[in-house]
Parts: C-alpha cells; structure tokens; sequence
C-alpha cells in the first residue's frame, strides 16, 4: 500500500474494516504480480458484498447498457465505466478514470440525496460538483457526520483526477491501481450507505455478479 496517494490514504484509513484491508490487499497482489493478466474475480466478490448496484452486477463491456436512460443510468453507468477502465482498459494505465467514473456515481447519488432533502430546490442542484453537493448535504440533520466527512475525503482524490497532471518524479504515474481500487471501493460504501439512507429502491434487492466477458476488439 506503499504507492496509496495521500488521498486514498485517508480513504483506506477511515472506511475500510480490518477484513476490508485484507481484501484489498489481496485484490492488489493479484493485479501487481500479473499485470497484463490479472484476475478481478476477488474484486467483484468484494464489491458484491457491499450491497446495492456496483460494476460487478453490470457487463464490463460498456456496449451492453443495462440502464439505457433514467435515474438507474445517471447513478450507475459511471460504475460501469469503472468496471470496464479495469477489466478491458487495464487499471494500471487508467487509474485516473477508475477514480474519475467513481466520483461521477457519487455526485449522483449526493445530488439525488439533495433532490430528497430539498425538494423546493431540486433545480437547483441537478449540476452541482461533488464538493458544492456535499456542502449543502452536511445541512442536512438526517445525515451522519461522520458519511459526510467521508464524502469530503473523497472529494480531495476526484477533484485530483479531474485537474492534476503528475509532477512527481518519484511515481511512474499520478495514480496507481492502488488508488484505483480503494477509490472506487470508496465510492461504492459512502454511496450505498447514502442510497440506504433516502431508501432508493435499489437497495432492497440482491444481484448477482455479470461474469460476461468482453468480445469486442480493442
């Protein structure tokens, strides 16, 4: 976890459970010792484990849309994105988009959290980032701080995949696969806990995990 960006380090320290840890550790072995062909099967497992709509239920190949248009596709095409950026793209060259798609699920999810909480003023949050959406979701009594705190931790590692360039010589790339999987899985915790907490229809059903290959070329 030596390459963990500041960022993610604070995700990983705060979120994650001991057996979390462990979990993403192994994941992590996996995709550094075979880097051209490594496995996610563990990834996806894990992913299911935390409950709701994430890439392991969706096809990595983003032609197959499961959610063509609606509130499903702005919430949870971004996670398909993610899925695809790791096992198609290859989330050694993009990590950076792995974290990016993470974030476009949360802002997602705040805004329609938002859209709950203030319903007078839905319009008026239809197009806010994630850092101005969780300002206005910590006002929100029914909120626990400490979902809110998380929500600020990742907004420090989105607005870095959106705006920074590497200008570390010591790192090959700005974002490893380290921060690739622990933001994502992040994202996927902070949001269910949010979907659970507006009580979105998609919390109440189980799913299986897609195991579709891509067939397509590259």
């Amino acid at each position: 976890m030596k390459s963990l960006l500041p960022e993610s380090r604070e995700l990983y320290n705060v979120i994650f459970s001991d057996k979390q840890k462990l979990q993403i550790q192994g994941i992590l072995n996996e995709i550094n010792t075979n880097l051209d062909n490594y496995s996610t099967k563990s990834l996806w497992e894990m992913d299911k484990e935390i409950g709701g709509i994430g890439g392991y239920c969706m096809p990595c190949d983003p032609i197959k849309n499961p959610f063509p248009g609606g509130e499903y596709r702005t919430l949870f095409r971004p996670l398909q994105y993610a899925r695809s950026e790791i096992d198609i793209t290859g989330v050694y060259l993009h990590s950076k988009y792995v974290i990016l798609n993470s974030g476009l699920h949360l802002e997602a999810v705040v805004r329609l959290a938002l859209r709950k909480y203030k319903f007078l003023g839905r319009i008026r949050y239809m197009n806010s980032t994630l850092g101005n959406a969780t300002k206005s979701l910590s006002k929100v009594e029914d909120i626990p701080t400490e979902l809110i705190n998380h929500l600020f931790k990742f907004v420090k590692i989105y607005n870095k995949s959106k705006h920074e360039v590497n200008q570390n010589e010591g790192r090959k790339r700005l974002f490893m696969p380290s921060d690739a999987i622990v933001g994502y899985l992040a994202a996927r915790i902070i949001g269910y806990r949010l979907l659970q907490l507006i009580e979105h229809d998609s919390v109440r059903v189980e799913y299986r995990i897609d195991e579709s290959k891509f067939n397509g070329l590259f």
